[in-house]
């Protein structure tokens, strides 16, 4: 786990007067250089904090070059700024403004730019995150769920083929029911290979675009994702999907593989602890007026109190290296508040883990523009 801290350049042209609150000092490491020099950067910087008597034209050029090394927030402490130059930065990066003679400057300034830079850090995971999924799509995790997934309808498919020859090597005629009964099974089988198939490959596919889907349709792709592993496992799965299903507007491919993720860590969860019970996982979606809510639950010991805190915190794995499975718990919570303007939290009592995500409820009429 990588426990470097973020890093924040301090670029002053004049005498330094800015003081970093020791709140600020915790969460990220400061570089105090004088304006112009490039000496020993830091390798990854999310902020800059320029401190100027005045921000014009001759900035633009030096931060630019600094932003093609990194992107990052722009933190700006200057009397006097010239306008255009301050919307053409603006335009590049995040940018915030601050006169040196506001009083208790540096204690405002550290309160108001460490949510700020908090924010821009979970933008970049995520982006990080999307581009990460889109190498990953198709590779190791989803093709070991198509061998496990495919390996009985293969056997099944195998076992008729071989019965189909036994049976013309014996008789001179075999029975048509016998090849009826046969060739639909064989059928039935490859059909469900297929949509075994389409499903894995939709959960990693490109996004083309928001638009309203099943949330019921979407529970079953996620149960045939797992149901043969997790019959392998002897866990026993459940969904309780929406009496009257309903739909949600965003990217369906994005909340599968939370739905993904959260299930696998459960299944895996299983691993390490001796069980005499059933072991059991469980989804459970209903909706109120405001949200849909959905439990994803296992009964696998829940999380230890040491590190229930820290489980949504980037670069976080109980798991050793190579284990993961897709997407990590901070990646998934970037994905249900960023994406679904929801929330993913925590809930543990007894034996049982409880995952509980809630996203605001769309009102879909008003979107049928997207079908044209």
């Amino acid at each position: 786990m990588d426990n470097a801290l973020p890093s924040l350049l301090y670029l002053y042209d004049e005498t330094p007067s800015f003081a970093p609150t020791d709140e600020l000092k915790r969460l990220f490491s400061l570089t105090t250089l004088l304006y112009g020099s490039k000496p020993d950067l830091p390798t990854a910087y999310i902020g800059i904090i320029l401190e100027t008597k005045k921000f014009d034209l001759s900035h633009i050029d030096y931060l630019e070059s600094l932003f093609q090394i990194n992107k990052a927030v722009l933190i700006l402490i200057a009397s006097e700024i010239d306008e255009a130059c301050y919307r053409r930065i603006s335009l590049q990066t995040q940018c915030v403004h601050y006169s040196p003679s506001s009083e208790n400057l540096d204690a405002i300034l550290c309160t108001e730019i460490i949510p700020m830079l908090q924010e821009y850090m979970n933008t970049l995971h995520y982006n990080e995150a999307l581009k990460l999924r889109s190498h990953r799509s198709g590779m190791v995790d989803t093709l070991n769920v198509v061998a496990h997934q495919w390996r009985q309808p293969i056997n099944l498919i195998s076992m008729e083929a071989i019965n189909l020859s036994i049976q013309s090597t014996l008789e001179e005629c075999v029975p048509s029911a016998s090849i009826q009964k046969s060739t639909t099974m064989i059928s039935e089988q490859s059909q469900r290979m297929a949509e075994i198939l389409k499903n894995v490959l939709n959960m990693g596919k490109t996004h083309r675009g928001k638009e309203p889907f099943s949330i019921n349709e979407m529970l079953e792709r996620v149960e045939l994702f797992f149901t043969d592993l997790l019959q392998r496992e002897r866990i026993y799965y459940q969904t309780l999907k929406l009496e009257n299903d309903q739909f949600l507007y965003g990217y369906s491919s994005d909340l599968e593989e939370v739905l993904v993720n959260l299930i696998a860590n459960a299944k895996d969860a299983f691993k390490s602890i001796a069980t005499e019970y059933t072991k059991t996982i469980s989804i459970e979606v209903s909706s109120n007026d405001t949200a849909f809510i959905f439990h994803i639950k296992d009964n696998a010991g829940g999380v230890p109190e040491a590190i229930r805190e820290k489980i949504f915190e980037p670069h976080f794995s109980t798991k050793g290296k190579g284990e993961g499975f897709g997407i990590g718990l901070h990646i998934a919570r970037l994905i249900i508040t960023q994406e679904f303007k929801g929330t993913l939290e925590l809930s543990v009592s007894d034996n049982q883990t409880t995952f509980i995500i809630s996203i605001p409820r769309t009102d879909t009429s008003q979107l049928k523009f997207i079908y044209s």
